[in-house]
């Protein structure tokens, strides 16, 4: 296919899909949660892809990496605006440090896990080692440890529900991906694309994450001084859309991640610029169409080398689910909260989502040539991702409505009168005490004051939702 009949049906795609809401649906919680996050979309661009009718071909990808660079850097950059400084605070300083705790120690379970077993299966020479595999551990320990709001967002607006608990959890899912993004950078520093056949020295993996820290925060500052005359909103969209591309193709040029740069770049502007509130909104306004595309020639490159991707997805689920229940225990013993909080309320943060999926991505563009057993590196990884995701759907939609049980903030009197309304009853078909909607819990006096929650989150990350 010529490369710009393939970008003008991504457009017409993007655009299409953008406009699309599902959120809306009724039925089944997990083909909601599936269509919210874009899953869809996904199975959209493997059809068209090489595996399906081919018209997104190989060729034809090859000619489409700026448009996953501009992808890539969009989402780094909207996730970055929202980690404002007067917005944070909103929240008790104990929230952030519980949801970054929560995702480190995550990180470095699945990651201690994964060496372990990976060492276990080389000394029954099952597998071979290799600098390919220790990016592929790292890669999908930084892609394990974060989570989604959406299935949170979902489970509220369905049960209406709106309890402390519920908010603490949508606040870290929210925030968790800020550990993510960056040990993905770390993984690029320790394992420069393109020299990976060389150790990296501290001192250089120093420089990496310093270089990559000022690049986002130099075109930051560049982006601050063209908008200082206020322009208008259609300049507005060009010195972003500018932004990002020079950003995430700068950071590919220097074998950097996209993500991280532009999310430095969103941090910087969300607490400097004093157009924080119309950057943030242009680019809400094109998240779901730049994401939709995202998502089509991401399903277009996935491709599964081997079998052995099956089990190893499944093996993935298994140990981020593991990961996040033993992180959420840890964490939770180690900072003390005014809520009650089940001790394994990490099963509430089970589901995963887009920015997952955007990180195996950034590393199917930048380890494309490395080889990982039958296939490439990043293509192995990012199947792997995709499955990791969709098994973390299908069960994280059910394992988070549980905690929410447990915690007392989903009853199933409420649980039944939704059911029964989206089965096309009335009020008048309701029992009794049905019709009445039970209260959420009061707020206790020692929630009460400063630092108490407030009754929405600041936090929304691009995610996908909605798309």
């Amino acid at each position: 296919m010529n490369p710009l009949v393939g970008i003008l049906l991504l457009l017409i795609i993007g655009l299409a899909g953008g406009r699309l809401s599902l959120s809306t649906w009724t039925g089944r919680l997990w083909p909601r949660l599936l269509a919210v996050t874009g899953m869809h979309m996904l199975l959209l661009g493997f059809v068209l892809g090489a595996h399906g009718v081919g018209l997104l071909s190989r060729d034809l990808l090859d000619h489409l990496d700026p448009f996953l660079a501009l992808g890539l850097g969009w989402i780094g950059l909207l996730f970055g605006l929202q980690l404002d400084r007067r917005h944070l605070r909103e929240f008790p300083a104990r929230y952030t440090v519980l949801a970054l705790l929560q995702a480190a120690l995550a990180f470095l379970i699945f990651l201690g896990l994964g060496f372990l077993l990976f060492s276990h299966l080389r000394m029954r020479g099952l597998v071979a080692g290799g600098p390919a595999v220790s990016i592929a551990i790292v890669a999908a320990a930084a892609t394990a440890c974060i989570s989604t709001p959406a299935a949170i967002a979902l489970l509220s607006d369905t049960f209406q529900v709106r309890g402390r608990f519920t908010q603490l959890l949508f606040f870290i899912a929210s925030l968790d991906a800020v550990v993510g993004i960056a040990a993905l950078q770390v993984n690029y520093a320790l394992h420069p694309p393109g020299a990976t056949g060389s150790g990296s020295t501290l001192a250089s993996v120093a420089l990496t994450l310093g270089g990559a820290t000022a690049l986002g925060a130099i075109l930051a500052v560049v982006f601050l001084l063209l908008s200082r005359p206020r322009p208008n909103r259609e300049e507005l969209f060009l010195f972003l859309l500018g932004l990002v591309v020079f950003a995430a193709g700068a950071a590919l040029y220097l074998a950097l991640s996209p993500l991280y740069v532009c999310a430095i770049s969103g941090v910087v502007i969300a607490n400097v610029s004093p157009l924080r509130s119309r950057v943030y909104k242009v680019l809400q306004e094109w998240e779901k169409t730049i994401y939709v595309i995202l998502l089509v020639l991401a399903g277009a490159l996935l491709e599964f080398p081997s079998w052995l991707v099956l089990p190893v997805a499944a093996l993935y689920v298994g140990l981020r689910i593991l990961a996040k229940v033993a992180a959420g225990w840890i964490s939770r013993a180690a900072v003390p909260l005014r809520i009650a909080t089940p001790a394994d309320f990490g099963l509430g943060l089970v589901p995963q989502g887009g920015i997952s999926l955007a990180m195996a991505i950034s590393i199917t563009l930048s380890y494309r040539g490395l080889r990982l057993g039958a296939g490439t590196l990043g293509g192995t990884v990012f199947s792997i991702v995709v499955l990791g995701v969709l098994g973390s759907e299908l069960i994280g939609a059910y394992t988070a409505r549980g905690i929410l049980r447990r915690a007392g903030e989903l009853s199933p009197r409420k649980e039944a009168a939704v059911e029964r309304r989206e089965q096309g009853l009335t009020a008048a078909d309701f029992p009794a005490p049905a019709r009445t909607r039970e209260p959420d819990r009061a707020r206790g006096p020692e929630d009460a004051g400063a630092g108490a929650e407030p009754e929405t989150p600041p936090v929304t990350p691009s995610d996908g939702a909605d798309a």
